[in-house]
């Protein structure tokens, strides 16, 4: 009667309701679920909804208002705050302080509660109580579908069978009671059985735990959601021996680290209402830093071995050195002790720990016992193994590169426990060639150089390379004794291995560490093994010192003589001690003759010689002056040793009709550097004499315009150093002897052709040139340019040459009637720019002149 009373108020319902748009109400949804399923699809159809809507509005609303009963902790884990705590109990409280403490990241903030999903099985063995629900579906004569709650009393009200009393029966229990009730009571209905709402429990956590007290979790939560949604261990607190007790009565004993470490979840059994989780203080705890997987801090239990504690940190890095492992202990009265431990040790690995204890696994050794390191322009790996190979071995056809040096390499050799390095010089082709073969030893090192390439190495190593070796080693400081340390110390280890590539296989850059480990090696008694080669040869520098050393394998490890040395002369300087006090000797060698003797018969070097090759006197040089303009044949001219422009001149066919002579500009390499010097130097004074008269308080000196001193300096600093030598072109043409000069390398004749004019600058309105009338003064000139502006100073005019010089006329001149016999065509009427500094009036002037004497060079040359 109840359900036909339910279907006809549904379809009532749904004559009024929108059939586009229906979401039925809670009470409609209970009122479907009273129905068999094919009544809810039907009824669903004609109300114009989907009937799983159902399914998923019962399954959100029973999982909302089942997380709205957890209890969840928010917990800001502080994993150092933990570690700082704990380092107090051990004997090593800095070191311990800065290692993670192992297990507590299991408690990290999360941002909802931990708990069993939704959707996995219900175990068969869980337990049925109060505030559980059951859902029954029936099949057969009877259809239909029922959620039953377990009430406090531990009864389901079974549809028209009455009440069940499942309180205490697991969940396979209860689903064969429901079948057998059916079985005896209905004839042709099958039952099926699924959990609902599970019910929630409340427990206990007490000791020391984030935050002890009560705690509500669901009805399949064991001991490890429990600790999770709490919040977990606080600092002191134990993880390995967690108690759950029931009744009074410790029913368990949980150890996370078999959860964590292993993934054993045997011991991590669910709770039941009214458990209460007790968690001690950790008693034993252990320090473990170093080469090993995990270094943490560990809680060990009190019977735990040292072996226990290795399978906890995960095991040993590869380059952890096991046999020289260290327990630091405390607790006895003579203060801390040292243990060694060692793998291999089976007592020393039994070991039982004690609190408080710290291990420390070092690094072993990482330099290789067997190997040899390979430099430089050569295809083979940094660093292989010395398994019986010789430098044939090696040094191949196949494995040398296009650019190898084949006349000069080296093997260092140095022992491991060795004071002094061993230089072995020799030839790549003789080996190639079957001439010359050695067998190669441990630590040994070869360097194989390019043949050609710019000998040059940047930073610490290029100042080792080119350091003084007279100071041996006591050049050796700072910087440099770094750098050693840094190369010494990775040579034969597994840093070889990450080596940069490189195509930098100089002498220099393969030589810079050698230099500066032979210069450390140089003792009272063990002199610097290096020499110096100088001058004429390809490389200069310093050298190693081989065994058997003769000119001509110093002269090979420097590449060989160039084409201007001179054969016949080289100079040799040594350093000798006399009486204990160092003296310096020279001496002179015939080149020529040393090297057609035997190599056993040629003059021996020895430590901190100086070997220097001279060139050869006069030697061609590719010396050329440049000339341009109004000559006949301009051009680029090689020139010889002394000799003179008027040669070069005749050389290039002279000047042409159109050349000014007068108005030449003649410039020189050396003369604009030192211009660009005195300009730096103008520069500078200036900015000093602003500052000084800015500062002055005389009553006779005026401040200077600021706006004006800038504007001169910004002048000052866009000049262009030319280097202009002024000369009588016109003199030096005609024969005179006294006014010829000898040409330089790089010097530059530029002969214009100019109008017959003047030019007026500077401080005027229209700078521009004029024809030149001989009856026109300067006056004439700058009134014809707009007369002078507001911030020029007639009073310092002064005229530039075509030849470069300087006319400047005198006041009691300047006004006279023969002021124009000064002027010439080609010359420039410079009006320059007033400065009020009336008591250094000669370093502005000075200064306006470099501005505009450059100025008019640069317009004559560019006229061209």
């Amino acid at each position: 009667m109840k359900k036909i009373f339910a279907v006809i108020a549904i379809s009532a319902i749904s004559l009024v309701v929108n059939a586009q748009s229906f979401m039925p109400s809670q009470q409609q949804i209970e009122q479907f679920k009273n129905l068999p399923r094919a009544q809810q699809e039907q009824l669903a159809k004609q109300m114009g909804f989907d009937v799983s809507m159902l399914d998923g509005a019962n399954d959100s609303s029973t999982n909302t208002n089942q997380e709205s009963q957890i209890d969840f902790v928010e917990r800001e884990l502080d994993t150092q705050e933990v570690a700082t705590e704990l380092s107090k109990q051990s004997v090593l409280e800095k070191s311990t302080a800065k290692l993670a403490p192992f297990g507590y990241d299991i408690f990290e903030s999360r941002d909802e509660p931990t708990q069993p999903s939704g959707n996995i099985p219900v175990p068969s063995n869980y337990v049925i109580g109060p505030g559980d629900s059951v859902k029954l579906q029936l099949f057969g004569k009877e259809t239909g579908s029922f959620e039953l709650e377990v009430n406090n009393e531990g009864n389901i009200d079974v549809p028209e069978l009455g009440p069940l009393n499942v309180v205490g029966t697991s969940f396979s229990e209860l689903k064969e009671l429901v079948k057998q009730k059916y079985e005896q009571q209905k004839i042709g209905v099958t039952p099926y059985i699924s959990m609902g709402q599970l019910r929630t429990i409340q427990i206990f956590l007490v000791g020391e735990v984030y935050q002890p007290g009560p705690l509500v979790v669901t009805g399949l939560s064991t001991i490890t959601t429990a600790l999770i949604n709490s919040g977990g261990v606080n600092e002191i607190g134990s993880l390995r021996n967690i108690e759950l007790k029931r009744n009074g009565k410790t029913v368990s004993t949980f150890d996370l680290y078999n959860l964590i470490v292993y993934g054993d979840t045997a011991d991590d059994i669910r709770l039941e209402q009214g458990d209460v989780l007790f968690v001690p203080t950790a008693q034993n705890i252990v320090s473990v830093d170093g080469q090993v997987r995990r270094p943490a801090i560990y809680e060990m239990t009190a019977d735990e071995t040292v072996a226990d504690l290795f399978k906890l940190v995960g095991g040993f890095l590869p380059t952890a050195d096991k046999n020289s492992m260290q327990l630091v202990r405390g607790g006895s009265a003579e203060g801390l002790s040292i243990i060694n431990l060692a793998v291999n040790d089976e007592s020393a690995m039994n070991k039982k720990l004690q609190n408080g204890d710290f291990i420390r696994v070092p690094k072993a050794n990482q330099e290789f016992s067997n190997a040899i390191v390979v430099n430089g322009a050569i295809n083979l790996p940094n660093i292989i193994a010395d398994s019986a190979l010789t430098l044939k071995d090696l040094i191949t056809k196949r494995t040398l590169l296009s650019n190898t040096d084949l006349e000069y390499a080296l093997i260092t050799r140095k022992d491991r426990f060795d004071t002094q390095t061993t230089i072995i010089q020799f030839k790549p082709i003789d080996v190639i060639n079957g001439s010359f073969n050695l067998a190669l030893q441990a630590f040994d090192e070869l360097l194989i150089f390019n043949r050609v390439g710019q000998n040059v190495v940047a930073g610490v190593a290029g100042e080792v390379a080119d350091g003084n070796l007279k100071a041996s080693q006591d050049d050796l400081k700072n910087n440099d004794a770094a750098y050693l340390q840094g190369v010494e110390a990775k040579r034969f280890t597994t840093d070889a291995f990450e080596k940069p590539t490189t195509t930098d296989f100089s002498r220099k850059a393969l030589l810079a560490p050698l230099i500066a480990r032979l210069k450390s090696e140089a003792t009272n008694n063990d002199e610097v093994q290096l020499v110096e080669i100088t001058g004429q040869v390809k490389y200069p520098g310093n050298y190693p010192l081989p065994q058997l050393s003769n000119i001509q394998s110093m002269l090979t490890a420097a590449g060989g003589l160039t084409e201007s040395a001179h054969l016949e002369s080289a100079e040799i300087t040594s350093v000798t001690l006399v009486n204990g006090i160092s003296q310096v000797s020279h001496s002179d060698i015939s080149l020529i003759n040393e090297l057609l003797k035997p190599a056993s018969q040629q003059v021996a070097l020895k430590s901190k010689d100086v070997v220097n090759i001279v060139r050869i006197p006069q030697w061609y040089e590719n010396n050329v002056i440049e000339l341009k303009g109004e000559v006949v044949f301009p051009g680029r001219y090689q020139i010889s040793e002394g000799e003179r422009l008027s040669s070069i001149i005749n050389r290039a066919g002279g000047l042409t009709q159109s050349a000014t002579a007068k108005a030449a500009v003649f410039t020189r390499e050396e003369l604009k550097k030192k211009e660009k010097q005195n300009i730096d130097k103008a520069v500078k004074g200036l900015r000093e004499q602003l500052a000084n008269n800015n500062l002055s308080n005389s009553q006779f000196s005026r401040t200077i315009d600021y706006q004006n001193a800038t504007k001169i300096l910004n002048d000052l600093s866009d000049v262009e150093p030319l280097g202009r030598m002024v000369i009588s072109l016109e003199d030096i043409i005609t024969g005179n002897g006294l006014s010829d000069i000898m040409v330089k390398n790089g010097d530059s004749l530029t002969v214009p052709n100019i109008t017959p004019a003047v030019s007026v600058i500077g401080e005027v309105f229209v700078t521009t040139a004029y024809m030149y009338r001989k009856d026109l003064s300067v006056d004439d000139y700058i009134s014809l340019a707009g007369g002078v502006r507001e911030f020029g100073d007639a009073s310092k005019v002064y005229i530039v040459r075509a030849n470069g010089s300087v006319a400047i006329p005198e006041n009691d001149f300047w006004f006279s009637g023969d002021s124009q016999t000064m002027l010439e065509p080609g010359d420039t009427i410079v009006v320059p720019r007033d400065v009020t500094n009336y008591d250094n009036i000669s370093l502005w002037q000075g200064i306006t002149q470099i501005i505009y004497q450059s100025a008019v060079a640069l317009a004559a040359i560019g006229s061209l």
